[in-house]
């Protein structure tokens, strides 16, 4: 009888669970620790100053000299505040804020057969979400805590063709992983808890071209495949000892990036980018957990990015550069959760490059993010979470070392 009880318990928490949340949190990072954090990320296809241009673009690997290698780190220092909406009707606080520090590093290498002809490796982690609200928030039947990250393995080759034109192509293994808990309304002011826990690998391409059409100008084009990731793994209760098998999907989308790099003076240059990510592959979100699935219908729009930036040589070994780089939102307020508080971007970034001697380069750069107010007007079962994002920015700080062997 005991059994049975704790089987129609599970099934019944299970198909709210369903019910309520997407589970599908997933924030793309041009944040790699490079410098071009320092340009906003602007000119990411065209710029190959550094082994970095395996993963942005892998054509560019062709302009280098000799072999290299580059280890970045960044931090990223964020902001994520919930204000309550007038029109919310479900009881609790604010959230707090409910982003914390986050440190990070990537690696990236290029080894130069011969100088048309060369191989690229690099490990980076180019999506993320990390996310933990207060007790009692009013949104935490939707979400209370989100850590969604991957790690992205991409081998890729490239060769020169001519002066004018180098290709590339290489293929990524990725590593994606999802934790995330949800509020249950268990009984009247007292909330239950599960925790789901999911992870998956899957494989992706990459495919670029820059063009050199004269001295001073590059033109880089730059596209990255969708990697559909199927999470498997289990979901945990609060005080209930079972965990029922959960699945659900997230798609990684395909993007393409335009840059160019224009050499005004022999000391300036401008970079120019845009850019296109197919966020429209999540029309839903399926999340099936023991037998019992739902289908959350999410239509999300594409979204495009345009940004600015230039560079200024001081001396042959010191480079200033800035940029800002904009991408629109991928949803509207009656679609947007909080496990994904994001809208239009806003990036704004400057940095330092030093060659301290011919072989080592240093980098240094500062970006400030700008999430936009992320308003949410979300109705479930519950009632209607509604408010927008009072603080929803970022600080990142980048430090590289780029070595020629």
């Amino acid at each position: 009888m005991r059994r049975i009880c704790l089987s129609y318990l599970t099934s019944s928490i299970s198909l709210y669970l369903l019910s309520q949340a997407t589970f599908a949190a997933a924030f793309q990072f041009y944040e790699l620790g490079t410098p071009i954090v320092g340009t906003a990320a602007v000119g990411q296809a065209a710029v190959a100053n550094d082994a970095s241009t395996s993963y942005f673009n892998p054509a560019g690997m062709a302009q280098l000299q000799g072999s290299q290698f580059m280890l970045g780190s960044q931090v990223i220092l964020p902001y994520t505040n919930f204000a309550i909406g007038g029109q919310n009707t479900i009881s609790g606080n604010n959230g707090g804020n409910a982003a914390s520090l986050t440190p990070g590093a990537d690696f990236y290498y290029v080894y130069s057969f011969t100088p048309q002809f060369k191989f690229g490796v690099s490990l980076t982690t180019p999506y993320a979400g990390i996310l933990n609200y207060n007790d009692g928030w009013v949104g935490r039947y939707l979400v209370q805590s989100t850590d969604f990250y991957t790690l992205n393995l991409n081998p890729a080759i490239a060769y020169s063709i001519n002066n004018y034109i180098a290709i590339g192509a290489g293929a990524s293994i990725e590593y994606a992983n999802l934790n995330q808990t949800v509020a249950l309304p268990l009984l009247p002011a007292i909330d239950g808890q599960a925790n789901v826990k999911a992870d998956n690998f899957a494989p992706g391409f990459n495919l670029g071209i820059l063009l050199t059409p004269t001295d001073v100008t590059k033109v880089g084009i730059a596209y990255r495949s969708q990697i559909s990731h199927n999470l498997h793994g289990t979901t945990t209760f609060l005080r209930i000892s079972t965990t029922p098998n959960t699945t659900t999907k997230m798609i990684m989308p395909q993007n393409v990036i335009l840059s160019l790099e224009q050499m005004v003076t022999s000391r300036f240059t401008i970079l120019g980018e845009a850019g296109w990510s197919n966020w429209s592959s999540m029309q839903s979100s399926i999340v099936k957990i023991d037998g019992y699935s739902t289908t959350t219908v999410l239509n999300w729009n594409n979204t495009y990015r345009l940004g600015l930036g230039g560079q200024y040589h001081v001396t042959p070994a010191v480079m200033l550069q800035a940029g800002i780089g904009y991408d629109s939102s991928p949803t509207t307020s009656s679609r947007r959760t909080p496990d994904l508080p994001m809208d239009r971007q806003v990036r704004i970034g400057a940095g330092i490059t030093y060659a301290v001697m011919q072989a080592i380069k240093l980098g240094f750069s500062y970006e400030y993010i700008n999430f936009g107010n992320a308003a949410i007007n979300n109705t479930s079962t519950l009632g209607t979470l509604a408010g927008s994002y009072s603080r929803n920015y970022a600080n990142v700080f980048q430090a590289s070392i780029n070595v020629a062997c």
